[in-house]
């Protein structure tokens, strides 16, 4: 290593040294107004006497919130609807995807059956054509052997 990389290599060690060295401090230090503070002073929020129950209070407006069950309940039907018609295309997709699958499948099967009896079929011919050669070479080496 040349010098220059090394002093590089120790400035940069240092610099993470005294960072690692100075959040260490900064975490074992507890805050200043923590301390200078005291305990936290806890405040007792009483209901008042005269404040009314839940109880005897009546709804304000009966119709208002008739029609406000009215809305949510509308509501809630287009979302199941919605939610419906959701997982009924979620599903067409999935039996569509499904379908694809099962066709490249068929598909890749087909062509390996093919390619698989192609191969057969030269094999055979390879077969064949060795036969030939070294019935070939053997009638030539009894004529041959009888020239002689």
């Amino acid at each position: 290593m040349s010098r220059t990389s090394t002093v590089c290599g120790v400035v940069l060690a240092c610099a993470l040294v005294a960072l690692l060295v100075g959040g260490a401090l900064a975490d074992a230090q507890p805050p200043a107004s923590d301390t200078a503070s005291g305990p936290p002073i806890v405040v007792a929020q009483a209901r008042p006497a005269s404040a009314p129950s839940t109880e005897s209070a009546k709804p304000a407006d009966v119709g208002a919130l008739s029609e406000r069950v009215n809305a949510l309940e509308n509501e809630d039907l287009v979302l199941r609807e919605d939610l419906g018609r959701a997982r009924l295309d979620a599903r067409s997709e999935l039996e569509a995807a499904a379908q694809r699958q099962a066709e490249a499948i068929a598909r890749l099967n087909n062509e390996l059956a093919e390619t698989r009896a192609r191969l057969e079929a030269e094999r055979a011919a390879q077969a064949r054509r060795n036969r030939n050669l070294w019935t070939a070479v053997g009638v030539l080496a009894i004529g041959v052997m009888l020239s002689n």
